[in-house]
């Protein structure tokens, strides 16, 4: 479907946009088998701030172990990391 000009004007000033220094969530990235098993590092770490940097982190983890690990058949996921501090004080004033 191809949009006009004014089309996507009008959805885009339907789009609430939060500035990033209020809004009460970050977003991180994570690497996901076909099975829709999380992959995390020894310490523990599955979040992390660029895609290149999930993929590259998982990918030297697990490929020391296993030489024929193939990043290519997992997919990395968009996460929201929920700040409940930001949130409550969001919350708060939009309530007041």
């Amino acid at each position: 479907m191809v949009k006009t000009l004014e089309q996507t004007l009008k959805d885009d000033s339907k789009r609430l946009k939060v500035p990033t220094n209020i809004r009460p969530y970050d977003i991180g990235y994570r690497v996901v088998s076909q099975n829709g098993n999380v992959f995390a590092l020894r310490n523990g770490a599955s979040v992390f701030y660029l895609p290149s940097e999930a993929e590259e982190a998982i990918r030297r983890e697990f490929g020391k172990d296993d030489p024929n690990f193939d990043i290519g058949k997992c997919r990395v996921e968009e996460v929201a990391i929920v700040n409940f501090k930001k949130l409550k004080n969001f919350l708060q004033e939009i309530e007041s």
